[in-house]
């Protein structure tokens, strides 16, 4: 059964006073985000905010769900959860902060030196797993030289951003910034997160064209 509208409505009205929230329709299912940032997802008419240990022990009986078949499992938020105003803004703005949290970086091989960093610096691209020298090259050109500029921008935008320098970015290199900034690999970012990425990112380019539309066109009258 797919989620109805008047569901999308009530809660998006009971998260009113959280912030920027917003819903991302497909395939009569829904994407949730906040910020920008995809932090769940509304199936079945019940809310599956994306698992983190933070929003966990925040809830007095946490519940796993899986909004979609072979889905990975996520928090579940039942409906009759959704009349607490306070406790959903409180789990909706705790899962945005814990994703943007990055884990340690493990290395790939034992046998991989480790990176001197001059203390109070920021960490290093090169510290991230799964972006390659390639992956690292394409970032700086793109303006992003630090783990402190992806992690503000967030994998869609940093995408986008590198994109817009017209460099030949597959998707395969979203799938490697979500990544990095969860500590995921890229294989699962793809087979998991997939949907919800792909509606972040459809959502952030349509923001840009509006947003290119609305500049105002300058015109060159050529003197006589």
């Amino acid at each position: 059964m797919a989620t109805s509208q008047s569901t999308i409505d009530f809660l998006l009205d009971q998260l009113g006073d959280c912030g920027p929230v917003s819903a991302r329709k497909m395939f009569g299912e829904y994407c949730l985000y906040f910020l920008g940032k995809p932090i769940g997802l509304v199936c079945d008419n019940q809310l599956f905010l994306k698992p983190t240990t933070a929003v966990r022990a925040l809830m007095h009986e946490p519940l796993d769900g899986v909004p979609y078949p072979k889905a990975r499992p996520h928090l579940l938020v039942s409906a009759d959860l959704w009349d607490d105003r306070q406790s959903l803004c409180q789990w909706v703005r705790a899962t945005y902060d814990a994703l943007l949290e990055v884990p340690p970086s493990k290395p790939h091989k034992a046998d991989k030196p480790a990176v001197k960093r001059v203390p109070g610096a920021a960490p290093a691209l090169t510290e991230l797993v799964n972006l390659g020298p390639k992956s690292q090259q394409m970032l700086q050109t793109a303006g992003i030289c630090t783990l402190a500029q992806l992690r503000k921008l967030g994998s869609v935008a940093a995408y986008v951003k590198v994109k817009n320098t017209g460099l030949p970015a597959s998707l395969n290199l979203l799938w490697a910034l979500e990544g990095a900034l969860t500590g995921l690999s890229w294989q699962v970012i793809a087979r998991e997160h997939r949907t919800s990425l792909l509606l972040a990112l459809e959502q952030l380019q349509e923001m840009d064209a509006r947003s290119r539309r609305a500049e105002p066109q300058t015109r060159f009258v050529a003197s006589k």
